[in-house]
């Protein structure tokens, strides 16, 4: 008689499942055994590099949480945008890897025109961009909309306070890296100031802006001579409902536009302004003003969901993007209760925290992105969110997606180059003048087996490169221990 000794279908996935169990089970003992040359190594490394004792570095088998290094591993220290590894674990966590957010019209149509006010609400999606507000338009348009009373912005879902925790320390920043944070915000809250030159020498320049009705603007850029050197000098100031926006200077007869990008003082005011000209240029006519309100009990009109939090948290792993994590730290502390504040996404993140054994008066959570002085956590924190999330199926994938490839993307892209191996190394960088940092996975051949590493240095002003070529020496060292 014949014997099939073939998997059904249930049982090979139930083997492809146990797979990286079943080989760390194999191979915890022989990981046990090998580790000790990485540690001379990684101390001989440490050494090297007397930055003193501002140095925290942690080690551990991404798979059982094994600690295989740990220098200083619980001094807990300014993780710089390191911070952004544990926004988006308990981003993941609590909102879920599908978790999308709604922007939507709201209000009662009467013939072609919506009265009692047209709402535009949104739920902090941060990926939101002037193209979805066409969209919406568009989709008003389309349902014989051809008038609007009011334009009422409902940004409640969070609550009032724009510029985040922290941000206050580098109050003349005007660059986008420092961007105020609204549930309905557009462009990474970042506007576009675009100059052109007039039509011959002396002539006013011209000036371009979106939603141009926010701004309060002062020009007296003129228009120079062909071929002398623009100088512009454009200030600032939040006004509330607009921005005083004063530009002095010169721009060259036959100079193409300058564009400059910076951060917008208030994205709720200027969203809405985008948002009428964007209607008028549909062919609808708006009544005069933006003004904030809530969207009450108004029915949906038109809707825009967002990419999944899984696709949305990329920009915060690779390219480190501030906005996107602030915007993602508030919408945490929305699950707990809105309108979201910080006090809310702090209570959040400190209870999951301590769920995995770390001692809430261990770190200091501030903001999400860890832009500026205040977060603090240890390196052997850092690992242990790694090893978490690495031994959960519903976090493991895309959250080791969402981090920067070494030597091909993001802000590793011109680091760790020459691996043996392509894209082994994924992890998060920290930069600020103070603070370099580098976490996350060094990956092995083998389904499963993934060393997690935390390198979090601060005292380092002057010495930035001494700096991430210890966080990079810690990598690669790692790298040819795992795949000797």
């Amino acid at each position: 008689m014949r014997m099939d000794f073939r998997l059904r279908p249930p049982l090979r996935a139930l083997a492809f499942l146990l797979a990286p169990v079943l080989w760390v089970l194999m191979s915890s003992g022989s990981m046990a055994q090998d580790h000790a040359a990485l540690s001379t190594r990684l101390r001989a490394l440490v050494a090297e590099a007397a930055l003193g004792e501002g140095v925290s570095i942690s080690v551990a088998d991404a798979a059982t949480g094994e600690v295989l290094f740990a220098h200083q591993a619980d001094t807990a220290l300014n993780p710089a945008s390191n911070q952004k590894l544990v926004t988006a674990a308990i981003a993941l966590e609590v909102l879920g890897a599908d978790h999308a957010m709604l922007t939507g019209l709201y209000g009662r149509i009467e013939g072609e025109g919506v009265v009692g006010g047209l709402v535009l609400r949104g739920l902090g999606d941060p990926s939101l961009r002037q193209a979805d507000l066409v969209e919406l338009a568009r989709d008003l348009a389309d349902r014989g909309v051809r008038r609007v009373d009011r334009l009422i912005v409902d940004a409640s879902y969070f609550d009032d306070q724009l510029l985040p925790p922290a941000f206050d320390q580098q109050p003349g920043e005007v660059a986008p890296f420092r961007a105020a944070t609204g549930a309905v915000s557009i462009d990474v809250a970042a506007y576009s100031l675009r100059i052109l030159p007039g039509a011959a020498v002396g002539e006013p320049a011209r000036v371009r802006l979106d939603g141009a009705g926010y701004f309060d603007l002062d020009n007296a850029i003129t228009t120079g001579e062909p071929g002398s050197a623009p100088s512009i000098i454009a200030d600032q100031r939040d006004g509330g409902e607009r921005m005083r926006l004063i530009l002095r200077g010169s721009i060259a007869l036959g100079t193409g536009a300058l564009t400059y990008r910076r951060r917008i003082e208030n994205p709720l005011y200027w969203t809405g302004h985008v948002m009428r000209d964007v209607l008028a240029a549909v062919g609808i006519r708006v009544g005069e003003g933006v003004t904030l309100g809530a969207a009450g009990d108004r029915p949906l009109l038109a809707s825009h969901r967002s990419a999944p939090l899984s696709h949305l948290i990329d920009a915060m792993g690779k390219d480190s993007d501030n906005y996107v994590a602030e915007m993602v730290f508030r919408a945490i502390g929305a699950t707990r209760r809105t309108p979201a504040t910080t006090d809310n996404s702090v209570a959040v993140i400190t209870e999951h925290l301590t769920s995995l054994g770390i001692d809430a008066s261990a770190f200091t959570v501030v903001n999400g992105s860890g832009l500026f002085r205040g977060n603090r956590i240890a390196s052997s924190h850092l690992v242990r969110i790694l090893c978490h999330v690495y031994q959960s199926p519903a976090m493991r994938n895309e959250f080791v997606a969402h981090l920067a490839i070494a030597g091909v993307d993001g802000t590793l892209e011109r680091r760790l180059a020459d691996l043996p191996e392509p894209r082994i190394v994924r992890a998060k960088t920290g930069t600020l003048n103070d603070a370099i940092a580098l976490s996350g996975y060094v990956l092995g051949r083998e389904p499963g087996r993934a060393i997690a590493f935390s390198v979090l240095m601060n005292g380092v002003s002057g010495r930035h490169g001494v700096a991430r070529n210890l966080a990079d020496g810690v990598a690669r060292a790692i790298v040819e221990d795992l795949w000797r």
